[in-house]
């Protein structure tokens, strides 16, 4: 891959500014059909990766190991990521009864993943919009701090329900989160425009973890009834943090050179998204089967 790609259509955005003074809704999130694999074994990677990566990418090509993703749409898909929940939040001491009774946002707003390794599911993730008449999750806790957000004319979406066959730190497992998230970026560009900002309900020992990635602690030492423990409410401006991400992604060579900017707990975490010459093929994939709803007029916003 050269030096400098070209980027793909899809993440050119002239002017992010801010639309909601418009009061056009958002459309809704991207979806597509089937199972996409996160790696292809006709992807052309420079010979010069370090070993590691290639230790990595040998991994996810194996039958018993590729890293899939696929929207939980059916009801199998569903129950997979219910027992993914359950198993995983159980094994951390949370309370497990809210699983499956907060599956009820309409599919504009809601967009639930999981992800594969062989036919094992290995990690899981929900982002949910933030529309008029509806509440996000950490509304729950945090309703104060998110409605200053909104008059900030913020644009919130919530990351919910993210489990991962292991902790966040284990370097074999980031490859699971990593397809998460590479496709939660995709999902987030078509947001560009309504400058979105993230937020996240965390357990209080992974502060430190996703503070590295650019989150920023908005309330913390709380806590998270549906779960049953302690808990921070952290936040990120995805167009800040995607401006990190594309370069690391589009130039995966980079790796710790001395020029590089890019926080370092990013560049660990992008090596194992999806190759960048795959993306513009799988942006194409998603908005084939997007739903097409026309802009909507809205009265006030929040």
């Amino acid at each position: 891959m050269p030096d400098t790609p070209t980027p793909a259509q899809y993440f050119v955005k002239p002017g992010l500014t801010t639309l909601q003074s418009t009061n056009i809704r958002p459309n809704p999130l991207l979806r597509w059909q089937g199972v996409i694999s996160c790696v292809s074994p006709i992807s052309s990677r420079s010979l010069e990766l370090p070993e590691r990566r290639k230790k990595f990418r040998k991994a996810r090509l194996d039958l018993d190991e590729n890293v899939t993703i696929q929207i939980a749409d059916t009801q199998k898909l569903k129950q997979e990521v219910k027992n993914l929940l359950r198993s995983q939040y159980k094994a951390r001491g949370y309370d497990t009864t809210f699983i499956g009774k907060e599956d009820t946002a309409s599919e504009t707003r809601l967009l639930t993943l999981l992800v594969k390794k062989g036919m094992r599911a290995s990690g899981t993730c929900s982002l949910l919009l933030d529309l008029p008449g509806h509440h996000l999750r950490a509304d729950l806790g945090h309703s104060d701090c998110l409605n200053d957000l909104r008059k900030q004319g913020k644009y919130l979406i919530e990351i919910v329900q993210l489990a991962a066959t292991s902790e966040i730190t284990n370097g074999t497992d980031r490859i699971s989160l990593a397809a998460l998230f590479s496709y939660i970026a995709l999902c987030l560009n078509s947001f560009l425009d309504y400058r979105p900002f993230l937020v996240v309900e965390v357990a209080t020992r992974h502060i430190d973890y996703w503070s590295s990635l650019g989150f920023v602690v908005l309330k913390d030492a709380t806590w998270c009834v549906r779960v049953n423990t302690a808990s921070a409410l952290l936040g990120c401006d995805w167009v800040r943090l995607w401006q990190f991400i594309k370069i690391e992604w589009q130039n995966p060579v980079r790796g710790s050179h001395h020029s590089n900017l890019t926080p370092i707990a990013i560049r660990r975490f992008v090596r194992h998204f999806m190759p960048w010459e795959d993306v513009e093929g799988i942006m194409h994939r998603m908005t084939v089967s997007q739903e097409k709803e026309p802009p909507t007029l809205i009265g006030n916003y929040r």
